[in-house]
């Protein structure tokens, strides 16, 4: 079963995304279905293993935004016709090749075509619509008159990328199925054993904000006592320029120390120098 996590935790997650996307349609008077799918096309990025460009973001000027957002929709206008559009010379996003130092043009989405729109489509569901509902609210004006209303945004349902259903929920602190936030990687390896997973927790950092093996270690080492930690394996298949590691795994010497750590939780929060990450235990499918 998918662990729950609460709401606020969501949103520090996310936090940077969400002030970028309230910064669209607050600031910048952008359309918010556009917005929408600007966020989804660049999360969906990263699910196809581009760098997180959306957390360099947050200290840029509004020019250097708009020639990003810019691109972006550009790269939705190709998605929205089955016949191949003429190309510019620099392939009409040269500026969001620059940031992520990796090479990518609007005859991307052209040949990607059908996995974008259904990479995008998810995206908004399972992450757009549980992240931006307070920021719409309050922008598009809407007075909801009982939790679990549903918010309806103009320009949806999208002839494209059909409708997304963001529900009011209340300014409460509610639970949210922890699946929107990444816990796939690292997942437990065939060579590792039953014994090792028992002694393992799983990170996930704050987008933005990750943390180091010597930090790591010494956050447990308070928790736990001195040499708690075995071994830390923090993603690598990450360019150390234009993205940050996203996901830890900590193996300790006894797997008391992470029912220690855990409590009797499905998934503990931890704080270190303001920048927030969770953790979880293995948990064994029945499968396996």
């Amino acid at each position: 079963m998918t662990p729950a996590i609460s709401s606020k935790d969501l949103n520090s997650y996310y936090k940077i995304d969400r002030d970028i996307f309230s910064r669209m349609v607050t600031v910048f008077m952008r359309d918010p279905a556009e917005s929408l799918l600007v966020i989804a096309l660049w999360l969906w990025l990263e699910q196809e293993g581009y760098p997180n460009i959306i957390s360099k973001m947050i200290d840029w000027p509004r020019f250097i935004l708009e020639i990003l957002i810019n691109e972006v929709v550009s790269a939705l206008k190709f998605l929205e016709t089955n016949h191949p559009l003429v190309t510019p010379h620099d392939g009409g996003m040269n500026f969001t090749s620059q940031v992520m130092e990796r090479d990518i043009s609007l005859q991307f989405f052209h040949e990607k075509r059908l996995d974008a729109i259904d990479g995008i489509k998810k995206v908004l569901n399972s992450v757009c619509a549980k992240i931006f509902t307070d920021t719409l609210v309050n922008h598009l004006k809407v007075t909801p008159i009982m939790v679990n209303q549903r918010i309806q945004v103009p320009g949806f349902p999208h002839e494209l990328f059909g409708d997304i259903e963001i529900v009011w929920r209340g300014f409460t602190n509610y639970s949210v199925r922890a699946e929107v936030l990444p816990w796939d990687f690292p997942s437990p390896e065939n060579n590792i054993s039953d014994e090792e997973n028992d002694k393992t927790l799983y990170l996930t950092f704050s987008r933005g904000h990750s943390v180091n093996e010597t930090d790591l270690r010494e956050i447990f080492s308070r928790l736990c006592g001195h040499d708690c930690v075995a071994n830390v394996h923090i993603q690598e298949n990450v360019s150390s320029i234009a993205q940050q590691p996203q996901f830890a795994r900590l193996v300790f010497n006894f797997s008391t120390n992470i029912d220690r750590i855990i409590n009797g939780r499905n998934i503990a929060k931890f704080n270190f120098g303001g920048r927030h990450f969770w953790g979880r235990k293995y948990v064994r499918n029945h499968s396996d």
